[in-house]
């Protein structure tokens, strides 16, 4: 039995509700999606523009310490260049250019960054530059000249150590060159060292942040100078070797685990300038930015997705609002069965469905006998208990989902039975009489001391024909004679097949 307080068939509702429920949580979906995507890319962008300017800062500082050092260095490795024929020029002419690239040569004292020496083949030193504020460690200076002698080179070899001077400031680069006869027999070693102030002055304030690194390096990659913000260390006895002059390509950058790095070489020189700088330092605006942008981002997402819930809680109170207004309008609200405008609705829709399905329709008028006499002797809240009674019975007795019952005015009630005949709609109104029996509400206004209901059948053949009213009529007939007849009993219509009501 379709009962009249029960919301309408879910796939309505879903139809009904989940269309703009889908449509607006997917609609919420969409723009969370479109605007995390958006930030994501605009974030991954900018942190790609934030590597990009620090690379372009750090390669300017890089080719602006390059060509300073470049041009100082390579002014003393031209001078050592020249010295390698022994006995063309001057020495201190050959150097003079070196010297004074690293200060003042009328005053002697201020060169302290630059030393210059030539030793002989026997490992003497046969020419000094400013010998008043030179040292020199013999021992060091003769490994120097065996190294040259066994590698049979001309190229410039570059290394550091402090052994070749140990009493002056700290160590320094070391820059050396083989000197040859004109038969080409080897003659000596010409020597330059710069000191590790030079570089201290050179790369004061390049390192970029706290933790970046400015270093001199040669091409196999050998540090030799490194300068942070801390100061500027010279790496410790840095083997001697000749080192091609090939240069890596200017603007040699990438990435080095915590680190992006740029490189720049010196021109000339088998030397380069390499800037470090920590990516922590370098994504650190950024890095706060993007969490300020995502927190945002994430609070927008969570705000459209409460919305979201709460739109679906709304819609979900008003489903239930309006299944109760469809419940409170449907239904009588003493006994709970369908009112009369919804019997009527029923009704006429099963009408119309049986004729087009030719299928019989069948109806009972239920009437509860000596209703009047009850309430003139219990009260009329005693008559509404008696009527809920009975509606109860009548409700428990229609079993088949199609059937469907109703409370018709006053004390009586209409049963819709589709696809029923008079005989199987006398069966349907036998057991509601039972149930109502069984009820055993007490009324002393009857003979048989219970409240009782006579029922009136009339049923449609498998073809109908006539009107829906008449078939209504025929009913309501067939109730008077079960009434007229003595009451507590089952009728049906003589047009149904029915036969005179039998005494009961």
């Amino acid at each position: 039995m379709n009962s009249p307080n029960t919301p309408p068939p879910p796939s309505q509702n879903t139809g009904r509700w989940f269309g703009a429920l889908g449509l607006t949580a997917l609609a919420v979906i969409l723009a969370v999606v479109i605007v995390i995507g958006v930030r994501a890319t605009l974030l991954y962008e900018g942190r790609l523009a934030v590597r990009d300017d620090a690379r372009d800062a750090n390669l300017r500082v890089a080719m602006l310490a390059a060509r300073t050092v470049g041009d100082d260095v390579a002014t003393c490795a031209h001078a050592l260049d020249a010295l390698g024929a022994a006995g063309h020029g001057d020495p201190s002419a050959q150097v003079s250019n070196c010297m004074a690239q690293f200060g003042d040569p009328a005053n002697a004292t201020s060169l302290t960054d630059v030393q210059a020496v030539i030793m002989s083949e026997a490992g003497e030193v046969v020419y000094e530059a400013l010998p008043s504020i030179g040292c020199l460690d013999l021992r060091f200076a003769q490994l120097i000249v065996n190294a040259h002698r066994q590698s049979n080179s001309d190229a410039l070899s570059i290394s550091t150590s402090a052994a070749l001077c140990p009493a002056s400031a700290g160590s320094g680069l070391l820059m050396t060159h083989s000197i040859r006869r004109d038969d080409g027999a080897f003659a000596g070693v010409g020597i330059v060292t710069l000191d590790a102030r030079y570089f201290s002055r050179q790369f004061a304030g390049l390192a970029p942040g706290a933790k970046g690194v400015v270093s001199l390096m040669r091409n196999d990659g050998v540090v030799l100078v490194a300068s942070t913000a801390a100061g500027t260390t010279v790496a410790s006895d840095v083997p001697l070797m000749v080192v091609s002059a090939k240069a890596p390509a200017a603007d040699d950058s990438g990435a080095d685990g915590e680190f992006l790095y740029v490189r720049q070489p010196l021109p000339d020189l088998p030397m380069q300038i390499e800037i470090r700088a920590p990516r922590s330092e370098i994504y650190a605006a950024w890095r706060e930015r993007a969490m300020w942008v995502g927190g945002l981002t994430a609070t927008l997402g969570a705000g459209c997705l409460i919305l979201a819930v709460l739109l679906r809680k709304q819609r979900k109170r008003r489903y239930a609002a309006e299944a109760e207004l469809h419940r409170m309008a449907s239904t009588d609200p003493l006994t709970g069965l369908a009112n009369r405008r919804t019997l009527d609705e029923t009704y006429d829709r099963e009408w119309r469905r049986s004729v087009r399905e030719h299928a019989p329709l069948a109806l009972l008028f239920i009437d509860v006998d000596h209703f009047k006499t009850f309430n003139d002797r219990y009260g009329h809240p005693a008559g509404d208990d008696a009527l809920v009674a009975v509606s109860h019975a009548i409700g428990h007795t229609i079993r088949r989902p199609g059937d469907f019952a109703g409370r018709y005015g006053g004390e009586e009630f209409m049963v819709v039975l589709p696809n029923t005949d008079a005989n199987g709609a006398r069966d349907v109104a036998e057991r509601v009489r039972g149930a109502v029996r069984l009820a055993a509400i007490a009324h002393e206004g009857t003979p048989h001391g219970h409240m009782t209901v006579s029922i009136g059948v009339a049923a449609t053949g498998v073809m109908p024909t006539g009107t829906p009213e008449a078939l209504l009529q025929a009913a309501d007939d067939a109730l008077y004679t079960a009434k007229s007849s003595g009451r507590d009993r089952v009728c049906i219509h003589a047009t149904s097949g029915g036969a005179p009501c039998p005494a009961i």
